[in-house]
């Protein structure tokens, strides 16, 4: 097993507003056992879905809409429709969504992720003359949180999370590492700060809070 540095490492984030597309082809994985069956759109390129409310994916089979009542939950953010059911391969497959247009960000220089679990605590009184010893816990919700650090230069054609952030609109972010492993997941951003000096570079950090699942991906 080989290490990995950073400097291969990759930042995108995406458009403000969905890209409407119909008749996608789709791949379904079959479930195996009693697991639920997955579609997927085949486009790459088209797996990050605006998630508002008024541009909701659909489903086709055989040019047929799925109904709602098939649907367990969809992943906008790879482009997934989960099932509640095992489903067989026969048939085809498409997707009507709107998609969002991923761009790499410049002068990216660092990224970081932490994730973490809440944990709650289920410690009781002892039901035998012992003392309770050890405090126990289960795990309750989970949260991401994601910063990034970037130089700013003459070329730059806009402040992106600036305007994010005053528009209060949130954003997909792509966190790819050297060997293009990827977290991904949509975010909203909650801080956006620039430091000058005389005798250095222009930075910018961006502190982004991740809303919903972050999801880890090798594709």
């Amino acid at each position: 097993m080989a290490e990995i540095t950073g400097k291969s490492a990759k930042i995108r984030y995406t458009s403000v507003t969905g890209t409407s597309s119909t008749d996608n082809a789709a791949t379904i994985t079959t479930g195996l056992g009693s697991a639920n069956s997955s579609v997927q759109i085949n486009a790459t390129g088209r797996r990050h879905w605006d998630r508002s409310s008024t541009a909701t994916p659909d489903l086709y089979l055989n040019s047929t809409l799925v109904p709602s009542t098939a649907i367990d939950k969809i992943n906008p953010v790879q482009g997934i429709f989960h099932l509640n059911e095992s489903r067989s391969s026969t048939g085809t497959y498409t997707i009507d969504c709107h998609f969002l247009t991923s761009t790499y960000l410049t002068g990216g220089q660092s990224w970081s992720a932490d994730v973490n679990v809440d944990m709650l605590e289920t410690t009781a009184f002892s039901t035998s003359t012992g003392d309770v010893q050890w405090r126990t816990f289960i795990p309750g919700l989970s949260e991401a949180s994601v910063s990034v650090e970037r130089l700013v230069s003459t070329g730059d054609t806009g402040p992106v999370f600036y305007d994010r952030l005053n528009l209060e609109t949130d954003v997909l972010v792509e966190l790819i590492t050297n060997a293009a492993n990827r977290l991904e997941g949509f975010g909203h951003i909650t801080a956006d700060g620039w430091d000058l000096g005389v005798d250095g570079l222009a930075l910018e950090s961006v502190d982004v809070q991740i809303d919903g699942e972050l999801y880890y991906s090798t594709t």
